[in-house]
């Protein structure tokens, strides 16, 4: 752990240098405000298309016709399909 040289990035309290914290971005360059990644800035409804278009017919445990995967995968295609205009 001597490796990290913590003593060059601590004071002897254990609080990271001063002139270390400078280096952090402050206000709008901050990462939790970027619109991108704040989560509440850019929100807007999803919009989802019918869900049971892809149902899989179950009759019995262990009978579908088909993997639950393959409609998941179908079904979140045509998400991504609604939400960008294209695949």
């Amino acid at each position: 752990m001597k490796s990290y040289k913590a003593e060059e990035l601590f004071d002897q309290n254990g609080r990271l240098k001063p002139e270390l914290a400078e280096l952090a971005p402050k206000g709008d360059r901050r990462m939790g405000a970027n619109p991108h990644a704040n989560g509440g800035i850019l929100l807007h409804d999803l919009r989802m298309p019918d869900f049971h278009v892809h149902a899989v017919n179950v009759p019995s445990p262990g009978c579908g016709q088909r993997p639950g995967y393959a409609g998941v995968g179908l079904f979140l295609r045509e998400c991504r399909q609604d939400e960008s205009g294209s695949a």
